[in-house]
């Protein structure tokens, strides 16, 4: 194997080339390990990408063929038609096909707790990664819902800037869900009540901002903020008669647009 490394795997190809000195349509490429952006730096890997050269192509197919033998004066009697044959009868699916597995209400019971056991984990190492003493519990869960409450002394820490840090560990968290079996649970953190504290805070601008849009008659852009903080804002001023609300551009950038009816 002939691996070539990159910080994307479109980037370690180009590298693969460059040292082949060969053209993209000339080799083959295979990735071993795809690239990953980590958290903070932590766990961050290059992509690394197989890259070989195409083999040499054989010869023409028509050079291995037999020279066709002249045609003889002689009449050819032609060859007679060949009978039709029978389409084959499809298998029936109950008797070739095996039926897909059914999943019990106990067993995806059981998944969702095994995997909301293992998110625990899995963020508890880390925060400890991020130098962060801090507790981890179950708050409060329900069907489609888990809360998990952090107990630190370093709040501040945890939060991050405009709750960057603890925002970042729910994506992390609500990923590694969507990944054990527990795709249809949300996954909720807090510490120190600052989901609270920041739920009143988007009242507070969504109400304040809508009140400058209907006296200016211009629409506002919002600061880019996550999907569950901008539903936040969409629910306040959702039954607001005189603004309209919306989002607007890519994650991580997406934000509110809050315009006149």
């Amino acid at each position: 194997m002939t691996i070539f490394t990159g910080k994307t795997e479109a980037a370690a190809i180009e590298a693969g080339l460059a040292a082949l000195n060969s053209r993209r349509d000339q080799v083959m490429t295979k990735v071993v390990t795809a690239p990953r952006k980590g958290l903070f730096g932590i766990g961050r890997r290059d992509a690394m990408v197989d890259v070989v050269l195409k083999p040499v192509a054989a010869a023409s197919e028509a050079a291995k063929q037999p020279v066709a033998a002249k045609t003889s004066s002689a009449a050819v009697k032609p060859a007679r038609p060949a009978k039709a044959q029978p389409a084959p009868v499809a298998a029936t699916p109950t008797e070739d096909q095996p039926a897909e597995p059914t999943v019990t209400l106990e067993e995806r019971r059981e998944q969702r707790e095994a995997a909301v056991d293992a998110v625990q984990d899995y963020l508890a190492n880390i925060v400890e990664q991020l130098g962060i003493d801090a507790t981890l519990d179950v708050e409060n869960t329900a069907h489609r819902q888990v809360r998990l409450e952090f107990t630190t002394d370093k709040e501040g820490l945890l939060i991050g800037k405009h709750g960057r840090t603890i925002n970042a560990l729910q994506s992390l968290g609500q990923l590694f869900l969507n990944h054990h079996g527990a795709a249809h649970v949300d996954l909720e953190l807090d510490v120190a009540g600052y989901r609270e504290r920041r739920a009143a805070t988007l009242m507070r601008l969504a109400e304040s901002t809508a009140r400058e849009v209907v006296a200016t008659g211009k629409p506002i852009y919002l600061d880019p903020m996550p999907s569950f903080e901008r539903k936040q804002i969409h629910a306040v001023l959702a039954k607001n008669r005189h603004v309209t609300t919306y989002s607007a551009g890519k994650e991580p950038h997406r934000a509110v647009v809050i315009e006149p009816s």
